[in-house]
């Protein structure tokens, strides 16, 4: 969970998260791409502690059960089915 502050480093969740954000508004690109883009940019590891908060503040929450960054009603869908049978999630 992130604790609200005055600022914000270049290599915090919520700056990674707002300029993919930002960069997908001015451009239409993969909102993923962007973050793993900008995390790269400020040192931070794609699939670190740090990135995962970051995809997770803009919509799309790391899934273990799916090992796959994805939308948080298919990470719910998931994370309710037992492991053998998470990739029913993307199933309507």
């Amino acid at each position: 969970m992130v604790t609200r502050q005055n600022e914000y480093g270049p290599q915090d969740p919520v700056s990674i998260a707002l300029v993919g954000i930002a960069v997908v508004l001015r451009t239409g690109s993969c909102l993923l791409e962007a973050l793993a883009d900008q995390a790269a940019r400020v040192g931070v590891p794609f699939g670190s502690e740090s990135f995962d908060e970051a995809a997770e503040l803009t919509g799309l929450p790391y899934c273990r059960q799916l090992d796959l960054y994805v939308d948080r009603a298919t990470k719910c869908k998931a994370d309710a089915l037992p492991f053998n049978l998470a990739h029913l999630a993307f199933v309507s």
